[in-house]
């Protein structure tokens, strides 16, 4: 962001005339002079009136050209950002649009995973993503137990008789639910 002066000064150069200012207020910006009228966005050609002004390779612009033609674009709603920068997902964002793309929680300072380049906060990954639990289907986070073709929570992995546990590496099977060893040989 540059500054700019106004002041009573005589015998300078106004830029774009290359002409004497005498007597007349000037705008005084970017190492140069100007009347006030001249002083004027490179892109749009409107005068830049305040003291705010945006400048690139010593050409000034005023704030709504220099942001939209020198500001990152936000790849939801497609505006310039002014503010902070989030980068993720190879794109830029303002910070409240960068959200879970199931519950819409705002990702900024989270842990987030990515799925088909699309964000997700943790829990909404896990319940879409995450294999589920043969027993209770709910998601496995943790160590699970592979059997019978299925993944268990290692709590759920259970006697279909007794609904104890099964650590042992053999067990029976029956109609696709485990029996535990003490169980299978009470059944014999």
């Amino acid at each position: 962001m540059a500054s700019m002066s106004e002041n009573i000064i005589t015998n300078t150069v106004c830029v774009p005339e290359n002409k004497e200012i005498e007597f007349s207020q000037i705008v005084s910006a970017l190492g140069r002079t100007w009347h006030p009228e001249h002083f004027s966005c490179f892109n749009c050609k409107k005068p830049i009136t305040g003291d705010r002004f945006n400048q690139d390779k010593g050409l000034p612009f005023c704030e709504e050209c220099y942001a939209n033609i020198f500001l990152k674009r936000c790849f939801k709603c497609n505006l310039p950002i002014k503010e902070k920068i989030i980068v993720a997902l190879e794109q830029f964002w303002h910070q409240e649009h960068f959200t879970c793309n199931d519950c819409g929680i705002e990702l900024t300072g989270l842990s987030f995973f990515e799925k088909d380049n699309l964000a997700y906060c943790q829990n909404c990954h896990m319940q879409k993503f995450a294999p589920k639990c043969k027993g209770c289907s709910r998601p496995i986070t943790d160590t699970a137990i592979m059997a019978l073709g299925e993944k268990w929570h290692q709590n759920c992995f259970l006697c279909s008789q007794c609904n104890r546990p099964v650590t042992e590496a053999t067990f029976e099977v029956v109609e696709d639910r485990p029996i535990c060893s003490n169980c299978s040989r009470q059944r014999k």
